[in-house]
């Protein structure tokens, strides 16, 4: 069950997907966040974060994916394939090139006001930067290229998924000057992206894995790895 915040309205993660999916597809909002009095939902933190929602997929397995090597920070996954199926028989289908750039971590006294304390205690933003290169393929509108990821400490724990619409306004979160993921994405386009997440304070993160998949994360042997070491 998401854990949800103190000063704005929470917004599920379920709620979350399914309003960008009936927006054309997907992809994370770009709004910006007020207070409490605007009525504009603030972000909430989900406690398992390699699970989907009940009824929807089987759960996962939390350890990462196997892969022959690791791709190192900056370095291009290569070309990748990228496909987005609907129900309406609308798809998408595209080679994409993914990079990892960095990982800029927080402090937690950052999340002060923007979660309950208890929920976030031990935790640190991380805003992991990417850059997606849409190689050729189908224009990619609302895309969820490169977004879906988990970062992993070297003892092998998880990040925590923030689930919202709007930008975080807090300091350690992804800036403000990233291109929003529902950018459309025609072939030939490369744009930078970024996402926030919740990492032990305690532990420096070691990996980043990303699944090329349209929808929530989930661990698949395709995943790709960046070693952060």
């Amino acid at each position: 069950m998401p854990v949800r915040g103190t000063k704005m309205l929470p917004v599920t993660a379920a709620a979350f997907l399914l309003a960008l999916t009936t927006a054309c597809g997907g992809g994370d909002g770009s709004d910006t966040d007020t207070d409490a009095a605007s009525g504009t939902p603030e972000p909430e933190v989900t406690a398992d974060s390699d699970q989907e929602p009940a009824g929807e997929n089987e759960t996962e397995e939390e350890s990462a994916p196997e892969q022959d090597s690791a791709l190192a920070l900056g370095e291009s996954s290569g070309p990748v394939p990228f496909v987005i199926e609907h129900s309406d028989g609308e798809r998408w289908e595209a080679t994409v090139e993914v990079t990892v750039d960095r990982v800029e971590l927080g402090e937690n006294a950052a999340l002060e006001g923007h979660f309950d304390a208890e929920d976030v205690e031990g935790l640190r933003p991380a805003a992991v930067y990417i850059t997606l290169a849409h190689v050729s393929g189908d224009d990619l509108t609302y895309n969820y290229a490169g977004t879906n990821l988990r970062v992993r400490t070297a003892e092998g724990e998880s990040s925590t998924e923030i689930a919202m619409i709007g930008n975080l306004q807090f300091e350690g979160a992804c800036s403000d000057d990233v291109g929003s993921p529902q950018e459309e994405l025609p072939a030939g386009a490369v744009i930078e992206k970024c996402k926030t997440v919740l990492v032990p304070e305690d532990s420096d993160p070691a990996e980043v894995e990303i699944y090329m998949g349209p929808s929530y994360f989930r661990s698949d042997p395709a995943n790709l790895i960046w070693n952060l070491a």
